[in-house]
């Protein structure tokens, strides 16, 4: 027998109902109480005479409530007040990131000079921080101060005031560098972190220290004690000089003589200064030097100047002529000093390579051997000006401010001579010393190397067939041979014998090429096809790649048509 009990009942007796009082708990509404301060409630980090105690426990309660991107608090005071700049500054950040608080601080006005900025930061000796705070922030609790916390968990704290003295007496380790900077803000949780907080406290640092703004280093500029420290110029050498007593050539001088004494690289610029210390310390070119060395030590001493630019360009000018005189001097000992101060603008404008002029560089010792028996020095320069002529202002190099440009086609025509000398062969000197006649030259004999000889189909013209027109004698014919081709291609500069694929074709018959001389002179090249019985030209050029005009290719069409029917002459009577 079985009884429905009213519902007023059943609640009455729920005690005694196994099956009703579990769906009643579970009914229930969960009321667990969150926790005030998950994250902890730390001490305060932030010196109270730039954050007020009420404002930083303000932003501790926000930030224990906040989810993981949003953990921060912004610090701002107003700013240039009662003008158009008015403006928030930021003055101090905390943020709580991977089981870290952070904190940092500009100094109030009254503590300006004693100190840079200030950080802090706090964590709690759990297992969670062990596992998550970064590695030089959990092995610090020695230097840290220890505070008992709720539940019998200590927190960690460490606070610095970071000096300049800091900064520049430990500017190879980064010691006092971006210690706002929690790592690994980068990742999606952190960004906002990034965006909001570090970088917004960057900003307002960055306004009240001298900064280069060219420079990705923040604290460059008061790591920076002299000229030598903004032009980076080694420390071995650097403390051999005093720039109280002047930034000058002889000083450089007298300085690399004791960097060389210590120095492991002698292939450097500073090692250089010795050598051609007897060049650079006449009166005519130290004077062309010293110009460079005095405009980097106006831009460095100018109060408006906040740029490490004009600095740098100036000495990089500097370097750029005393590496030029002693890649000259090296090959050509004997060049007259007066050539240095005739072809300074040249000397600063054209980059000299192609061949390492050092000692110890076996491979370019034939090449230097060859230059000083048959180049005359003279020919170097008058090369340089024409190339320099051709310079039109409108690549800047901004390591220097202005055009500078590097001689490509003496540095690679000086490379593949390196590469004849190499494998045993002989170089003629040009008869003339122009520089496109003579890579061009270089080239083929180069290209002869890398490229064996190999015949090539003579199916049109197995000999040379000649036409007179106009009085000129039109000479028809077929390379023989692929060097031939390639001597052609430097005879008129093209590259017909440099491109592997148009010997290559001639050989599977794709197509014929034809030489053309017109009174000895090369002056055509002609790609020819044939497709039905028809031949066509697919290219045809004149010296340099240049297109004819429309006389030439009357005179050409003209002048082939009447060998194509001697050719025919000659088979016919075959």
């Amino acid at each position: 027998m079985q009884f429905q009990l009213p519902s007023n009942l059943q609640t009455e007796l729920l005690a005694y109902d196994p099956t009703l009082k579990v769906l009643a708990q579970q009914a229930k509404p969960k009321t667990t109480k969150k926790a005030k301060y998950p994250l902890g409630n730390i001490p305060h980090l932030i010196p109270h005479n730039v954050v007020r105690e009420s404002d930083q426990q303000a932003a501790i309660d926000h930030i224990n409530q906040q989810k993981a991107p949003d953990r921060y608090r912004v610090f701002t005071t107003p700013v240039d007040v009662a003008t158009p700049q008015a403006r928030l500054k930021v003055i101090a950040i905390l943020y709580h990131y991977e089981q870290v608080w952070y904190a940092a601080w500009l100094p109030p006005k009254q503590q300006a000079n004693e100190y840079v900025y200030g950080h802090a930061y706090a964590f709690k000796n759990t297992a969670a921080a062990a596992e998550t705070a970064p590695h030089h922030i959990w092995t610090s609790k020695d230097k840290c101060i220890e505070h008992e916390g709720s539940r019998g968990v200590q927190t960690f704290t460490y606070s610095m005031n970071i000096t300049k003295e800091d900064i520049i007496a430990n500017d190879n380790s980064g010691f006092g560098a971006y210690q706002w900077k929690a790592p690994n803000l980068y990742c999606q949780k952190g960004h906002q972190i990034r965006d909001n907080v570090t970088q917004a406290f960057e900003k307002s640092l960055r306004e009240n220290i001298p900064t280069w703004e060219d420079s990705r280093g923040l604290f460059d500029r008061i790591r920076c004690k002299n000229i030598f420290d903004a032009i980076d110029l080694p420390k071995q050498m650097s403390e051999f000089i005093d720039p109280n007593h002047g930034f000058t050539v002889d000083a450089l001088v007298a300085a690399a003589e004791e960097f060389n004494v210590r120095a492991t690289m002698t292939s450097s610029t500073y090692c250089a200064l010795t050598s051609i210390a007897h060049i650079i310390t006449k009166p005519a070119i130290k004077k062309l030097l010293q110009v460079n060395l005095d405009q980097a030590t106006i831009n460095y001493s100018a109060p408006s100047n906040n740029k490490l630019k004009p600095i740098k360009q100036a000495w990089n000018t500097f370097l750029q002529v005393i590496n030029s005189i002693d890649w000259i001097n090296n090959i050509w000992p004997d060049c007259p000093i007066d050539y240095y101060q005739t072809y300074y603008r040249e000397l600063c404008r054209i980059r000299l390579s192609g061949i390492r002029t050092r000692s110890f560089d076996n491979n370019s010792t034939a090449l230097i051997d060859w230059l000083r028996e048959h180049m005359p020095v003279t020919s170097l320069f008058t090369m340089l000006r024409k190339h320099m002529e051709q310079l039109d202002g409108r690549w800047i190099d901004s390591d220097v401010g202005y055009e500078r440009s590097g001689f490509h086609e003496l540095n690679d025509t000086f490379s593949m001579a390196i590469r004849i000398f190499n494998h045993g062969k002989e170089l003629a000197p040009p008869k003339r010393w122009r520089i496109n006649e003579f890579h061009d030259y270089v080239q083929a004999e180069s290209w002869k190397i890398q490229n064996p000889n190999e015949a090539l189909r003579q199916d049109l013209f197995p000999e040379p067939i000649r036409v007179t027109r106009n009085g000129e004698t039109w000479s028809f014919f077929q390379p023989v041979d692929t060097h031939q081709l390639a001597m052609w291609g430097q005879a008129v500069r093209n590259c017909v014998g440099s491109a592997s694929h148009y010997a290559d074709d001639i050989k599977k018959r794709k197509h014929f090429i034809v030489l053309c001389m017109i009174d000895g002179k090369p002056t055509f090249t002609i790609q020819l096809v044939v497709d039905m019985g028809l031949m066509s030209v697919k290219q045809i050029a004149g010296v340099a790649n240049q297109r004819l005009t429309e006389e030439q290719r009357e005179a050409y069409t003209e002048a082939f048509r009447e060998v194509l029917q001697q050719r025919e002459k000659q088979l016919a009577c075959s």
